[in-house]
């Protein structure tokens, strides 16, 4: 069974296509909407893969390369990961006599309802109609899908991860914690999104403050000028504006996360969040909201918060820094299952099982 992933950029870690590449042992391959300069150009390099990139000047130049290569790909199936690329997938399939088996990984839950955005809920809707399957990579994820109309027949899952193979550098982790402006650093990881609900967070963390903690907090993630500049002038207002660090892109997110004493996630949705199962992984404290797949990441370990609870995150955040060496005993105690359930073989293998069942599927239904 040959396999073509499509990714809507090469830019970013890719843990989880380069994790099924892995695990597909030269019967993978990736296109990308992109014009394939990122990151990932180098990591199919080393695995000895090509790399196709797909980059148009509008969504239709790009959809009618796709389109080609649907038509010209000995690959049995195509399997295309979030919102993006599985709409163009679903667009490039149609009419195509014979197009391979065409499956969409849905990497959002409920986001584009929360956001309030019809025409991507609309498109969301129609890529589950046009595509023969649909993986979800949490419980709520499946939940989402099939409120959306996706039928059982047609839901598959997968598990997310990444390689843990190469551990953080000491020299990074060590230079990250050299550059906190207090005693204690709390780290978040994610976008400047709605769904991560940062408001909370600062709110929370402007309580710990003034419980009397001595901390920071360093926010890893991108996003719009905007909406920094509206954290920023919340955080003065709760009067840590002095304390909080928006560290943006962190290509070593490891090492940030590592150099923390507790990691937070403070998000009102999830799909299946890298940065818990990463933080959690690396044996670092974490507090969390339940929110989508954070309870399949966390919930037999330890207690979570419910979203947008300022004075609950507050309070569990607090109760870890009262007793941090118990807090990173219970921690270390959960991170080895955590890496095995969220790890680059786990992973890669349960895409690559969905996939299979996605292709027996249809081939059942022809006959």
């Amino acid at each position: 069974m040959k396999v073509l992933q499509v990714v809507p950029s090469s830019f970013g870690h890719n843990e989880i296509s380069m994790s099924i590449a892995r695990s597909g042992k030269g019967d993978v391959e990736i296109a990308t909407l992109d014009a394939g300069q990122g990151e990932l150009r180098a990591a199919t390099e080393e695995l000895g893969i090509g790399l196709q990139p797909l980059a148009g000047r509008t969504v239709l130049s790009s959809t009618l390369r796709l389109r080609r290569l649907l038509r010209q790909t000995e690959c049995d199936i195509v399997l295309a990961h979030g919102h993006h690329a599985g709409w163009y997938l679903a667009l490039a399939r149609v009419g195509l006599r014979r197009p391979p088996v065409t499956v969409v990984v849905r990497h959002h839950n409920l986001y584009h309802h929360l956001i309030r955005r019809r025409v991507r809920v609309l498109i969301d809707r129609m890529t589950i109609r046009m595509v023969d399957a649909m993986v979800a990579c949490s419980t709520n994820v499946g939940d989402t899908l099939m409120a959306e109309g996706c039928p059982i027949g047609r839901l598959l899952y997968a598990t997310n991860g990444r390689s843990w193979a190469k551990p953080p550098e000491p020299a990074e982790i060590e230079k990250h914690r050299e550059s906190r402006t207090a005693a204690i650093r709390i780290v978040a990881g994610g976008n400047l999104k709605e769904e991560k609900d940062y408001p909370t967070l600062i709110r929370a963390f402007g309580r710990v403050i003034e419980n009397g903690s001595d901390a920071d907090l360093f926010i890893a993630g991108m996003g719009a000028a905007s909406a920094r500049a509206e954290l920023e002038a919340l955080a003065f207002r709760c009067g840590v504006g002095d304390r909080v660090v928006f560290g943006g892109w962190c290509p070593d997110a490891l090492a940030v996360m590592a150099a923390a004493d507790v990691v937070v996630h403070s998000s009102i949705d999830e799909a299946s969040p890298q940065a818990v199962y990463e933080a959690a992984g690396l044996g670092i404290p974490v507090v969390a909201t339940w929110a989508g797949g954070i309870r399949d990441i966390l919930g037999r370990y330890q207690g979570l918060i419910e979203p947008g609870d300022a004075e609950g995150l507050a309070e569990a955040i607090s109760e870890v820094l009262a007793d941090l060496s118990a807090a990173r005993e219970r921690a270390d105690r959960s991170a080895a299952e955590i890496r095995s359930a969220y790890g680059s073989d786990r992973c890669g293998e349960s895409y690559l099982r969905a996939c299979s069942r996605a292709h027996d599927r249809r081939t059942r239904g022809r006959r």
